[in-house]
């Protein structure tokens, strides 16, 4: 079986949820259809689930669970990005940005005054990348590279690759789940799931700052 995946049984066995729970969070797209993978087995056919994403999904909701309705946990796990502007004061309170990752940005925002979702998530995303000993040249690359070629309201099911070829980076934007060919010369030096990030972004700032 292939490794990356996880059945329902185990499941249900490693996270203590029951099939009425798993379904009923499916109802709400809590746990996403396209999670649900059929598969041909000896007994027929079994369910599996991104192993990874899936465990850390249902970890998530049940640490939110007793404090959040499922119509909420429902709006914190859409597709469809929060509406959200936020001054930089309130950022730095909030502790939703480290302070170095505000600083480092603040000179490549068009509005200081009044920054939106997109925004807030493309800083989020550079802070990954400032952990990574990645230059500053390359993050104010990235940064602007999000800034003009990614547009969450659109769709945020991308993952984001940094490739370095000699002293080059390069950031590529790739369809979640998607097997590119690349040039086996470049070396891989980030892998980022931006559905992932927008999730966790969006969920924190729900639950910190109660938008």
């Amino acid at each position: 079986m292939d490794t990356d995946l996880i059945s329902k049984k185990e499941v249900l066995e490693l996270t203590g949820i029951s099939y009425g729970q798993l379904y009923r969070w499916k109802r709400k797209s809590i746990i996403p259809e396209d999670w649900f993978i059929k598969k041909s087995s000896f007994t027929g056919q079994e369910t599996f689930f991104p192993r990874e994403k899936m465990l850390a999904r249902i970890e998530k909701v049940k640490e939110l669970k007793d404090t959040h309705s499922l119509d909420e946990l429902s709006d914190f796990f859409s597709p469809n990005p929060t509406k959200v502007e936020i001054t930089l004061d309130s950022l730095r309170l909030q502790k939703i940005l480290h302070s170095e990752t505000i600083s480092f940005c603040t000179p490549l925002l068009k509005n200081v005054k009044s920054i939106e979702f997109p925004e807030i998530l493309n800083m989020f995303i550079v802070e990954k990348v400032r952990t990574r000993l990645i230059s500053a040249k390359d993050q104010i690359a990235l940064f602007q590279f999000l800034h003009e070629s990614f547009s969450v309201f659109d769709n945020p099911s991308y993952e984001l690759r940094g490739l370095r070829k000699n002293d080059t980076v390069i950031w590529i934007l790739l369809p979640l789940h998607s097997n590119p060919f690349i040039d086996r010369t470049a070396e891989t030096i980030m892998k980022l799931d931006l559905l992932q990030m927008f999730e966790d972004l969006k969920i924190t700032l729900t639950s910190e700052i109660n938008y």
